[in-house]
Formats: structure tokens, C-alpha cells, sequence
């Protein structure tokens, strides 16, 4: 059986009781996978897993280990980006193996694809488990695990064409995070993924605004937007979430898609970070072309 590490790099397991975790660890086993928490996995101080120390110790033990097969977070909230400077890129890029993730892991995610070449899949965490999760997340999950090629198709399209490129991304918020720093991808011929939740529409146009002025529109190769569940103004006067984004893609020079079911919620599929993938928004296909 193939064996997965749990990392806590962001938020405290609150309420992660012992019976919650064997539910954890029948799950992972009968998707083919044996789980084992990394050492300070179920820590807590103030908003965070851990200090900053042991959680990015937890992630360069779990990469070093070469029984591990996969690493995973085990949940979100917040605290990834803490820890990129403290990991040793050069010792994580000796040990390549995926790295799934989500929503504050996409801090992680972008920044081992960008510092160390190590891609990985975004939209599942451990603690998914516990939230019954989807028959169609599931197959998704295994799939990732099993290294099956991925395709999703239905995608509308915005901005009509086609293009091939290393995906990257995330969650809208996390990522703007990012910019200015060391670990915010090179975006130049990316396919550029994103989500986002909870955010109010004037919320998400200031950070559509920091990527348009950081450059990332005129580098991009594509565009595939996701879920931007419960986006939704307290002023009705503020417009909608919609109208937002069509105001930032709609008249980009390279491919544009929606519908993606990839966000916050137990129904969506996983998507690969650091892969390459092909856009065809006339087709509303998103297809892996080379497994890097």
C-alpha cells in the first residue's frame, strides 16, 4: 500500500478528535493509501499549527522521506506563506513527489512548483473526509494519486482560442499574496487557474487589479476560472461577482474559460499545478499534455 504524509502548515486541527482521525485513515485506505501525520501535525498556537519551525520541519521530513509517496495538507485557514523561507528548495527539489493541497496551500503549491520544479494537484485536503465529500471528488482524488492523465471538459468559454502551458494559480486571494516576492510564479505562457470564496465582488476586483498591474495579463497564456462561491456584495448596488470578472477577461488577447468545477465545496475535481495542460475554449476542454 502506498503511503501518504499529513502536514499541518496553516491553521490548528480544532476539534480533530481521535475517532475523527481513524475515519481519516479508513478513508485513505480504501482509496489504496496509507496515512501517517507528520510530527507536530496536530499542534496549535494562536491561528496557527504549530510555530514555524516544526511546521516547515514537517514539510522538509516529509519530502526527505522515502517511504512517503505523496504529501498532503491536512486542512486550510491560513499560515502557509509563513513558512517559505524557511524551507531548503534545493533539498526538496532531490526528492520529487506530488503535493496536494488547497486554498491556503496554494501559497505552497506555487512556490515548490516555483522554486523547486515539484507540481502537484490543488482542490482536496485531508479533513475533506469528514465533510462527505462527492463521489466525483473521490474518483478525482484517485486519480491524482494514480497518476492518471487529466481532462475535464464542459467549460464555457469567455474568450475564444486555444493554447498549451504549465498551470498555475489557486485561490485568487492567496495568490495575490504572493506577488513581489521570490516565490510568485514566472507567469509567461502559464495557464492561469483560479477560485475564490467568501469574498465580496469589490474584493476581488482590487486583487484582479494587483495581478493586472503587476503584469500577469499581458504574460498569461490562458485563463480558466473556477468556482467564486458565496462572492456575493452586501450592497446589491455593488453589482455581482459576474459582472466582475467579465470586466477583467472578457477582453484579454488569449483564451478565457468559466465553469471550471474546481472551488470550495465537496462537489468539484482536483486540478494539477505545475503540469502541463491545453486550454480549448471552443472545445470547453482542459487536457493534460505532458506530466512534468
Amino acid at each position: 500500500m502506498k503511503q501518504i504524509k499529513i502536514i499541518a502548515p496553516s491553521s490548528p486541527a480544532v476539534g480533530l478528535t481521535p475517532e475523527k482521525m481513524r475515519r481519516l485513515a479508513q478513508s485513505f485506505e480504501e482509496i489504496g493509501w496509507q496515512c501517517h501525520l507528520a510530527s507536530h501535525t496536530l499542534d496549535s498556537v494562536r491561528f496557527l499549527a504549530g510555530i514555524d519551525e516544526h511546521r516547515a520541519m514537517d514539510i522538509m521530513t516529509a519530502f526527505a522521506d522515502s517511504s512517503i509517496d505523496a504529501v498532503m495538507t491536512l486542512k486550510g485557514g491560513y499560515g502557509s506563506n509563513r513558512l517559505l523561507d524557511r524551507l531548503d528548495y534545493d533539498e526538496i527539489r532531490k526528492h520529487p513527489k506530488p503535493f496536494l493541497a488547497f486554498s491556503d496551500g496554494t501559497a505552497l503549491q506555487n512556490a515548490l512548483w516555483t522554486r523547486s520544479g515539484i507540481s502537484g494537484w490543488s482542490g482536496f485536503q485531508a479533513t475533506f473526509f469528514l465533510n462527505a465529500p462527492s463521489s466525483r471528488l473521490i474518483q478525482s482524488l484517485k486519480n491524482a494519486l494514480d497518476c492518471k492523465p487529466f481532462q475535464t471538459n464542459g467549460l464555457s468559454c469567455l474568450v475564444t482560442g486555444k493554447a498549451t502551458g504549465v498551470s498555475v494559480g489557486g485561490t485568487l486571494s492567496v495568490l495575490t499574496g504572493l506577488i513581489g516576492t521570490p516565490y510568485f510564479p514566472n507567469m509567461s505562457g502559464k495557464i492561469l487557474i483560479l477560485e475564490e470564496v467568501r469574498e465580496e465582488p469589490y474584493r476581488v476586483d482590487r486583487m484582479l487589479a494587483q495581478l493586472r498591474l503587476a503584469g500577469v495579463f499581458n504574460q498569461i497564456a490562458g485563463v480558466v476560472l473556477g468556482d467564486f462561491s458565496s462572492c456575493i456584495a452586501k450592497d446589491p448596488a455593488d453589482g455581482t461577482i459576474e459582472e466582475v470578472l467579465w470586466d477583467y477577461f472578457q477582453n484579454l488577447t488569449v483564451p478565457v474559460a468559466t465553469g471550471l468545477p474546481y472551488g470550495h465545496n465537496m462537489d468539484h475535481i482536483l486540478i494539477p499545478i505545475g503540469q502541463e495542460l491545453t486550454l480549448d475554449t471552443i472545445a470547453g476542454t482542459l487536457t493534460q499534455t505532458n506530466r512534468i
